[in-house]
């Protein structure tokens, strides 16, 4: 995309925001009593969604005797499947990633299970595939900037046997206080905490934008499963 983060599980904003839109973000309690979200830069370029093609060929799941016939469904457009049964549990346990070549840091939320989950700055379908994804034209950890804002997008559900399946079903837990940890290939550790928890329209690309006087990261997926007409959308706050 001018940001990739198109495909079902991931985002596409489009720059047509009015002024008022730009002081709409829903505050946590801690953020009200620091001023409200009052964007402080110029709309970031539109993302635009690319056809998606299937990277993997998998069979059906077999189903096991005494379950029901599971089935791998499309849920959209895109034609993502609907996890299995297997596929969820594995979400509820602690999932290692390893640092691909071109992958600029990792993101880790204890709380999730996502340790090393690497991050991309590309707007390719390849890089959303392995991972998550860093808007381009949006914030670095170590951004030499008075704020930031450093935005990620990773997908819903995605394909299976791709790097990125299922690596945000879970996003919807965070509700505020969780750590998020930001690792670049040098060890250097940049930590956040949820302050906020909310969703948008897909043409809202106000989120994308710096917050005057603030040091935030920006999680987003789509929701709800499975139409996938909004955009879930977490933020923290660095500590």
């Amino acid at each position: 995309m001018t940001v990739a983060l198109g495909l079902a599980g991931v985002v596409a904003f489009y720059v047509f925001t009015e002024e008022s839109e730009q002081t709409v973000a829903a505050k946590s309690s801690s953020e009200a009593t620091r001023g409200p979200l009052v964007r402080s830069e110029p709309d970031a370029d539109p993302w635009v969604e690319p056809e998606v093609t299937s990277p993997v060929t998998s069979p059906e799941p077999e189903s096991r005797s005494s379950d029901p016939p599971e089935q791998t469904l499309p849920v959209d457009e895109y034609n993502y499947p609907l996890p299995t049964t297997e596929q969820l549990q594995d979400t509820y346990h602690q999932r290692h990633y390893h640092l691909p070549p071109g992958a600029i840091m990792s993101l880790t939320i204890d709380s999730l299970g996502l340790q090393n989950v690497p991050v991309l700055d590309s707007m390719t379908t390849r890089a959303l595939d392995k991972g998550v994804v860093h808007l381009p034209d949006t914030s670095l950890p170590w951004s030499d900037t008075p704020e930031r804002n450093v935005y990620l997008a990773g997908h819903r559900l995605g394909w299976p046997g791709t790097g990125s399946h299922l690596v945000f079903y879970h996003l919807n837990q965070l509700s505020g206080g969780e750590r998020i940890t930001l690792s670049d290939r040098q060890g250097n550790r940049y930590d956040y905490m949820v302050i906020d928890r909310f969703t948008v329209r897909p043409e809202e690309n106000w989120v994308t934008g710096r917050v005057r006087g603030r040091d935030l990261l920006t999680l987003q997926t789509c929701t709800p499963i499975p139409t996938f007409d909004r955009r879930l959308i977490v933020r923290a706050e660095r500590i």
